[in-house]
């Protein structure tokens, strides 16, 4: 599975996991047509086979004519605030709407969060780790 996640990601649209759960379910519900000769069932199935392909399609073409380029990232020593910046220039002429830009910290600047103990409580958490916490808190809402 991860191998076709890896490949649609490369060379079309990464899909959601809710996109595959309402693929199985249009599937069953084909199946369910197919045996009872449903109608209704029929037109239900199709629909959301439309929806999964309109929702496939349209992401990849709003995206087609647009260009993103991050900007070299000047020396920080630790402590320092640090500034990103993108450039988002648009190719066509057609305007852009609904775009969300996502620019994730660096692995050395923030390693990834793990997921908590349920045993472990917060006061048991060293004060080092909420410094971290905090800190990329403020730096993922400055970006």
């Amino acid at each position: 599975m991860k191998k076709i996640t890896k490949w649609l990601e490369t060379r079309w649209v990464t899909p959601a996991y809710s996109a595959g759960v309402l693929g199985g379910i249009a599937l069953c519900l084909f199946g369910a047509a197919t045996n009872t000769m449903a109608g209704w069932l029929y037109v239900i199935s199709g629909t959301i086979f439309a929806l999964l392909a309109i929702g496939a399609i349209l992401p990849a073409r709003s995206l087609r004519q647009l260009k993103v380029r991050r900007l070299p990232i000047a020396p920080v020593s630790a402590g320092d605030e640090i500034t990103i910046e993108l450039e988002i220039e648009n190719l066509s002429n057609n305007p852009k709407t609904l775009l969300q830009v996502w620019d994730l910290v660096p692995y050395v600047l923030s390693p990834p969060k793990k997921k908590r103990d349920r045993s472990n409580s917060p006061s048991k958490r060293s004060s080092l780790d909420k410094l971290r916490q905090c800190q990329a808190t403020r730096d993922l809402s400055m970006a």
